[in-house]
Formats: C-alpha cells, structure tokens, sequence
C-alpha cells in the first residue's frame, strides 16, 4: 500500500512539473486530493489510525526505554569484562549518553501519541500546517 501511494505521488509530481500545462494541472491535482482528502471513508481511516498511535504511542516509547536500556547496561558489562578501565569509562558515557537519548525519543513518541490531530482538515495530514498552493 504504502508503496502504490509513493508511486501515485511520484507520478502526481512528475505530470506537475513535466507538463506544459504547469499551473492547470496542479490546481487540478491539488483539487482532487483535497476532495480526496475530504472523503469520508478516507477521513474515517485517519480517525482510525489517530487512535491506533495514540493507543500504541506509549507502548512503544516504553518498550524504547527498556530496549536501550538493556543495550547500554550489557555494553557496560562487556567492557568492564576488558579489563581495560579507559574502555569502560569511554563505553559506560556512551552507554549513558545513548539511554538518555532513548528516553528523550521515548518520551518524543509518547507527545506524539497525545498530540495526534483529529480533525481532518486539510494542512492537518501528513504534513501539518503545510498547505499546498500558498
């Protein structure tokens, strides 16, 4: 699916800028995704996807957190093992440092997830606050 819609829109990209049309034919495709847009079994799919992320959306930033933990606490006891302490200093602040990030991306995709839009309107989709013509 996600491959026909990249398709599709690469298409719809290289008809705008290929054709002699120019400005014709973007009015005329930006009026048929907005209509498409508008559809109401599209937007009843957008409803339902918003709802699936927000379900999931802490789910996964926990499951974030654990998996880098895990990660970090096993490179920490593989480079203590190395008997080298410079290593293990090095490895533990990288180690560290990468938790940290992981829990910010956690914490990223748990905003995400409540942040989800639900209204539908154009600007508001894949792209928010991007209006296409302005």
């Amino acid at each position: 699916m996600k491959g026909k819609i990249l398709f599709v829109a690469g298409a719809a990209v290289g008809y705008v800028l290929g054709a002699r049309a120019g400005r014709g034919a973007y009015v005329k495709i930006k009026s048929q995704a907005e209509s498409l847009w508008e559809n109401p079994n599209v937007q009843k799919t957008v409803q339902q996807a918003e709802g699936f992320v927000k379900e999931n959306a802490p789910v996964v930033g926990k499951k974030i957190q654990e998996v880098a933990g895990d990660a970090a606490a096993k490179a920490k006891s593989v480079a203590s093992k190395s008997g080298d302490s410079d290593v293990a200093d090095k490895v533990g602040a990288l180690a560290d440092k990468a938790e940290s990030k992981a829990s910010d991306a956690a914490d990223a995709v748990k905003d995400a997830g409540r942040g989800a839009k639900g209204k539908g309107e154009p600007g508001s989709g894949p792209l928010p606050g991007v209006n296409a013509g302005e």
